[in-house]
């Protein structure tokens, strides 16, 4: 079975960090640290960089703010793996009216524009 390490830096330091990770759950366990460390009300999505390689991928928090962190997935990074956690980072980004469900596109608002008005 093929394992994979995630970590978490803080500048150049080492952050935080599951070393076993089994394929099967690489991306759900990718994307917990992903929430953690680049929560929605402080980190936007154009602020956070993709790099990627044959042997690890990451994404960086290129905001400015406070203590940027950087998420590293080591292992086989394989094309079908890295479109996989894209489209979850996608959907993390995508809001939702509260009320009937449709999609969001200002920020600010847990309900679209016609349930605000209704």
């Amino acid at each position: 079975m093929e394992n994979y390490e995630i970590a978490v830096f803080e500048y150049s330091d080492l952050y935080d960090g599951e070393f076993i990770v089994s394929k099967d759950k690489v991306l759900d366990a990718f994307m917990k640290k992903y929430e953690r460390y680049f929560p929605l009300e402080y980190c936007q999505k154009q602020d956070i960089g993709l790099t990627k390689s044959r042997l690890w991928m990451s994404y960086t928090d290129k905001s400015g703010g406070d203590k940027p962190k950087t998420l590293f997935l080591f292992g086989l990074i394989t094309e079908d793996l890295v479109a996989a956690i894209k489209d979850k980072v996608e959907i993390y980004y995508k809001r939702f009216c509260e009320d009937c469900g449709k999609e969001i596109q200002v920020d600010n608002w847990a309900l679209c524009e016609v349930c605000r008005n209704t």
